[in-house]
């Protein structure tokens, strides 16, 4: 699968000054702002059309699918919590209010950027199942009509 970060590649995190650092982090946080905001599109998107979704889908499928669509959106604002506990870290270093070891901060933020990825890589495969279950629906409906009117 592609790279999809949003930073150069090699030492990137080792070697960036705490400004840039911020900045990326500032990135992320805005990306996983509207990630949440899709995933809770997509929720309201299915608890919409649940019963229409019913009539195409197995009872257990829809399930699951609710839980993927909670854990997902857990696991958004998890991360959330985590780059903004970062932020909050990269600001009192820049400030110079606190010392922290940051070899393994800058370890943290590759780890958290990879759970970022991992985040990124469910929710596009999410976003596909649910958008596949609706077309299903509403290519079901546009069929019925058809017939209704002929």
């Amino acid at each position: 699968m592609n790279n999809l970060r949003k930073r150069p590649k090699g030492n990137y995190l080792q070697n960036a000054s705490w400004e840039s650092l911020y900045l990326l982090l500032e990135n992320w946080k805005t990306d996983l702002e509207f990630y949440l905001f899709d995933i809770k599109f997509l929720n309201n998107l299915v608890e919409k059309h649940f019963s229409e979704l019913l009539a195409c889908q197995n009872l257990d499928e829809l399930r699951e699918l609710q839980i993927e669509v909670f854990e997902l959106q857990n696991q958004c604002e998890y991360i959330l919590k985590c780059v903004q506990n970062n932020l909050d870290y990269i600001a009192n270093i820049i400030n110079k209010k606190f010392i922290y070891d940051t070899s393994e901060f800058r370890m943290e933020n590759e780890h958290l950027e990879d759970n970022i990825q991992e985040f990124i890589t469910n929710k596009r495969e999410l976003r596909r199942t649910v958008f596949s279950m609706i077309k299903e629906v509403f290519e079901s409906e546009k069929s019925k009509n058809v017939w209704l009117f002929n």
